[in-house]
C-alpha cells in the first residue's frame, strides 16, 4: 500500500541502515495521581516496554541493547519530570554523527488554558495548571535538536484533550532533523484495542516494528512515512464503527526520511543478526521421524538374539547400501535445483557432501528389532545469507527438521546468560553451570558451552523466502544473548 521510493530515498536505502545505529528512550506512565488532576492509565507501561523490547531483540532495527532505555511506572526509577529530562539529555549527549535518536512516550498529554504549549505529563505532576511540573513538547524538541545525530524521531501515544496538529507543529518549529509521529486520543480511550495489553495505537505499532506487516514496508524497509501510512489506514479501519480515534499525525522537518528497519536480508545470518560473523561456525538441523525395521536394513539377518547395541552398529554399517538408490535420486535433485557440477555433490558413506554442507543419516534403535533413521544436516553460515536458500535445500532433501543447533565458534558460560534469556521472554526450566534449558511457548532452548539448540520450531517455514515471523523472533531472541558480546 506504500508508494514507490524516489531516487534519493532509493539511494539511501541501498545502504544497510544508512543512517546508523539507533539510540532509544521509551517512557510509559500509568500511575498518575487523580487528586492532582490526572486519571491513572493501564497500558502505558506495557507499551513502552514492548517498544523497547523490539529494539533490543530485533537486529533489523539496529540498536545495541545497552543503548535502549525504558522509564516506566513500577519498575526502576520513577518516570518523574527530572528523570525523563535527565534521560533525554543523556540520549542527546551520548549520540554521535550518523546515529538515529528515537524517543517514545506513552501516557498523558495536556494543554493549559491560555498557554500556547503542548505538554507531556510525568508521573510526579502535582497540578494540572502548573507548567513547571510538566514537560513541554518544545523542550523535548530543543533537547533532541542539540544532539549530533542527524535524525531524531519522537513517537507520542498520548491521551489528551486540546492538543492539535498546529500545537505540535509549533513545538517542532526550528528543530532541524526531527520528525514526530503522534496519536492523540481525546479523553478516556473509547476504542477497543486489538490487544488489551496495549493501547490501540501501540497495538498496531509493535507488529510493524517486528516486521510482521509486509504492507507497511517500502521495498522491505520500514521508513517513517511507510509506518505512518500503514498505521493511519489500519487505525481508521479499526476505529471506523466508533469514529472515536483520530488518525496519527506525521510532522517532518526537511531531510531524508528515517529508515527504521531493514527486513530485506536473510533473518538468521550473522550480518542480519548484527553479531560478529564468528559467532557460529555451523548450523545443524536434524530430525528422527522415519521408522524402520532392522530387517529392512539387514536383509540377510536370520537371528535377532544379538544385543540391541550390536544390531544398531551392524545396521549403521549397512545403511549406505540400504539408502544408495535414495541418495542417487537426491543428488540429481540437488544438482538440478542449485545448478551444481557433478563433481560438487558426492555420496559419502551414509550421507552426501555438497558445497558448504553435509547431509547424513544414522540408525538409532528404539527397541531390538526397530528404530528410527535420524537425518542430520550441517551447513556453513554462508547458506543463511540468501533468503529461501535453506528452504530449497530442505525441500530437495525432503527434510522436515524439528531441531536446529548453532555450533558456537567460541565457548560461552550458559549460566551467565540466564538473565538475558529471561529478559527476552524465555522461562528457565533447568539451570546448571554447563547447561541451561528454557521454554518459550512450544519451543525449547538448550544452551551448552559450545552450542545453542532450539527444538520444535517450524524450521522449514522459518527459512522460507517469506519466513514465519514468530519462529524468527524466538530464534533471534535466543541468539540475541550474544548480541554485542557476552
Amino acid at each position: 500500500m506504500t508508494g514507490g521510493l524516489d531516487q534519493r530515498q532509493g539511494d539511501a536505502l541501498t545502504r544497510r541502515f544508512a543512517l546508523g545505529r539507533a539510540r532509544v528512550l521509551a517512557v510509559g506512565i500509568d500511575d498518575y495521581d487523580r487528586d492532582c488532576g490526572f486519571e491513572p492509565l493501564t497500558t502505558c507501561k506495557n507499551d513502552a516496554l514492548g517498544f523497547a523490547d523490539c529494539f533490543r531483540d530485533l537486529p533489523q532495527l539496529d540498536a545495541e541493547p545497552g543503548t535502549v532505555k525504558a522509564l516506566v511506572s513500577r519498575r526502576g526509577p520513577t518516570p518523574s519530570r527530572g528523570e525523563i529530562i535527565k534521560a533525554l539529555r543523556e540520549l542527546a549527549r551520548s549520540s554521535v554523527a550518523g546515529e538515529r535518536l528515537i524517543f517514545y512516550f506513552s501516557g498523558r498529554g495536556h494543554r493549559i488554558a491560555g498557554d500556547p504549549h503542548s505538554y507531556l505529563v510525568p508521573q510526579d505532576a502535582f497540578a494540572d495548571d502548573e507548567p513547571s511540573c510538566l514537560i513541554s513538547v518544545a523542550l523535548v524538541a530543543e533537547i533532541l535538536s542539540s544532539a549530533r545525530a542527524e535524525q531524531k524521531l519522537v513517537i507520542l501515544d498520548v491521551c489528551s484533550t486540546g492538543i492539535s496538529r498546529e500545537d505540535l507543529a509549533a513545538a517542532l518549529r526550528g528543530a532541524e532533523g526531527l520528525t514526530l509521529v503522534a496519536s492523540v486520543e481525546r479523553g478516556p480511550a473509547t476504542t477497543r484495542s486489538p490487544n488489551p495489553q496495549h493501547s490501540s495505537f501501540t497495538a498496531f505499532l509493535l507488529p510493524v516494528l517486528r516486521g510482521e506487516e509486509p504492507q507497511a514496508l517500502a521495498e522491505r524497509r520500514l521508513t517513517v512515512p511507510s509506518l505512518h501510512g500503514f498505521l493511519s489506514a489500519q487505525i481508521q479501519r479499526w476505529a471506523r464503527p466508533a469514529r472515536s480515534m483520530p488518525r496519527p499525525l506525521l510532522l517532518e522537518s526537511t531531510g531524508e526520511a528515517m529508515v527504521l528497519a531493514d527486513f530485506s536480508g536473510p533473518v538468521l545470518s550473522a550480518s542480519a543478526l548484527a553479531v560478529d560473523g564468528r559467532l557460529f561456525e555451523a548450523v545443524e538441523l536434524s530430525v528422527g521421524a522415519r521408522q524402520v525395521a532392522i530387517k529392512d536394513i539387514l536383509t540377510e539377518l536370520s537371528r535377532t538374539h544379538y544385543s540391541q547395541a550390536y544390531l544398531e552398529a551392524r545396521a549403521n554399517a549397512a545403511l549406505g547400501d540400504y539408502l544408495e538408490e535414495e541418495f542417487g535420486r537426491t543428488v540429481s535433485r540437488l544438482r538440478a535445483r542449485f545448478k551444481w557440477a557433478s563433481s560438487a555433490v558426492s555420496v559419502e558413506g551414509c550421507g552426501l557432501a555438497f558445497p558448504d554442507g553435509h547431509y547424513s543419516v544414522s540408525y538409532e534403535a528404539t527397541e531390538k528389532t526397530r528404530g528410527v533413521l535420524v537425518e542430520h544436516l550441517s551447513l556453513r553460515p554462508a547458506w543463511l545469507d540468501v533468503p529461501g536458500l535453506v528452504f530449497d535445500l530442505l525441500d530437495c532433501l525432503n527434510l522436515h527438521p524439528d531441531r536446529i543447533t548453532f555450533a558456537l565458534r567460541e565457548g560461552c558460560a550458559p549460566a551467565r546468560s540466564v538473565p538475558q534469556l529471561e529478559a527476552r521472554g524465555w522461562a528457565i526450566t533447568s539451570e546448571l553451570p554447563h547447561r541451561v534449558e528454557a521454554e518459550h511457548g512450544d519451543c525449547t532452548l538448550i544452551l551448552e558451552k559450545q552450542a545453542l539448540t532450539l527444538v520444535d520450531l517450524p524450521l522449514r517455514e522459518m527459512f522460507a523466502e517469506t519466513p514465519d515471523r514468530d519462529a524468527v523472533r524466538k530464534a533471534a531472541a535466543a541468539l540475541a544473548v550474544f548480541h554485542g558480546g557476552s
